[in-house]
């Protein structure tokens, strides 16, 4: 008898352990997800740095914001890494300097319409 209740017992605990290492799992995967992006930038010498900004914009979602631009604060020493690293970061700092300048082109023309 207590051969039939120790088996009972087990799948009891089997099965709940089962649902909460499946959920573990689950979490663990989405976890281990990351992007190509996020992945080039922390192979460089600014993962320290990086992983900063990164928890800060995953604390945003979160909390269903999508406003990165609340993290801008905290890119001062993860810029600064990618300057001293430009060998590996350089392709960013390019993309970035293309986007502010394209920005700044955009908002000459917006002047240049009103005036």
């Amino acid at each position: 008898m207590s051969q039939t209740s120790e088996v009972k017992t087990e799948k009891k605990e089997t099965s709940k352990d089962v649902v909460e290492e499946d959920l573990d799992e689950e979490k663990g995967e989405e976890d281990k997800e990351e992007c190509g992006w996020c992945k080039w930038m922390k192979a460089g010498g600014c993962r320290a740095e990086f992983q900063v900004w990164l928890d800060c914009v995953d604390e945003l979602h979160k909390n269903d914001r999508d406003d990165v631009e609340a993290c801008a604060g905290i890119m001062g020493p993860l810029w600064e890494c990618m300057e001293k690293n430009k060998d590996y970061y350089q392709p960013q700092l390019e993309s970035i300097q293309e986007r502010r300048e394209g920005k700044a082109s955009a908002e000459k023309k917006d002047e240049d319409k009103s005036a």
